[in-house]
């Protein structure tokens, strides 16, 4: 089947759009949060080993919870001034700024992590956002880029 872009087209166009995501993604990073592990701690205190020829006392069983996260570049994008949502008054104006809606484009990388078992939160310019909706598939040329639509943590 023939193309109307040759192999070396190709490569110029996906290196272009790849250089167009690093350029927007630059020190833009995203954490991606993931539901912390769940590790036992057994405690036993002295009160609870027992007496001398009694066995042993009660164990305790205690948790403590390891974070999961992984960083990540981004291409983020905030809602313009259209959206009709959550707004905050800029100090010294009179101006709203939305706070609403963002969108960010991630690499395939990104998208098996957030994918892959429960994602609790993604965090980014001092704020905690959660998922509205399912990833989009951006595909370009051979090159995959996801989007996700984010509204801010409460």
């Amino acid at each position: 089947m023939s193309s109307l872009v040759s192999s070396t087209e190709l490569d110029s166009l996906t290196k272009d759009l790849d250089n167009v995501f690093d350029t927007f993604s630059n020190n833009r990073n995203i954490v991606v949060w993931k539901e912390p592990i769940k590790q036992a701690i057994i405690v036993q205190t002295q009160a609870q080993l027992g007496g001398f020829g009694f066995g042993d006392g009660q164990v305790d069983q205690q948790y403590t919870y390891i974070p999961v996260s992984g960083v990540f570049p981004a291409v983020i994008r905030y809602a313009d001034k259209k959206h009709i949502g959550e707004a905050k008054l800029l100090q010294d104006t009179n101006e709203f700024l939305p706070i609403g809606e963002v969108r960010i484009k991630v690499r395939p990388d990104c998208y098996q992590f957030i994918e892959f078992g429960q994602t609790d939160k993604i965090s980014f310019d001092n704020r905690d956002w959660y998922f509205v909706g399912k990833s989009q598939a951006r595909p370009f040329l051979g090159t995959m880029y996801y989007v996700y639509q984010l509204k801010p943590k409460i």
